[in-house]
């Protein structure tokens, strides 16, 4: 599946990815799983072609994380968690708490109790 993902951008060829908590969570999971599998052509997901997985860096809190720019190299990085931090004053940046407040509108939650059902099939999964 991951490598599916790759070649998908790859294809693609995005300039911009944009998610919520993308620096955050989305990216240290998606390269802890390459990381792990050893997915072949990771370096796909940006644009220069890179032999060697760069290391995780030690961040202030004694943990390690990978840097999401060394990855995808070329391709611009929008994070709506990190805007909205620096640019709305609130106390919860969740995107359903940001949504009700700053647009006005009710986000339906995504619930994680069926996340492994959805996978079973391929027709669960579209």
């Amino acid at each position: 599946m991951l490598e599916m993902f790759i070649n998908k951008m790859h294809l693609i060829d995005p300039d911009m990815l944009v998610a919520h908590n993308l620096c955050g969570g989305v990216f240290e999971i998606l390269l802890a799983r390459i990381a792990m599998l050893r997915v072949q052509h990771w370096s796909r997901i940006g644009r220069l072609k890179k032999n060697t997985m760069p290391n995780r860096k030690m961040d202030s809190y004694g943990g390690a994380s990978w840097v999401p720019r060394l990855v995808t190299c070329g391709r611009l990085l929008v994070d709506t968690f990190l805007n909205a931090k620096e640019l709305v004053r609130e106390t919860n940046y969740d995107l359903g708490h940001l949504c009700k407040t700053q647009l006005k509108k009710e986000r339906k939650e995504f619930d994680e109790d069926l996340l492994p059902k959805l996978y079973m099939t391929s027709e669960n999964l579209f």
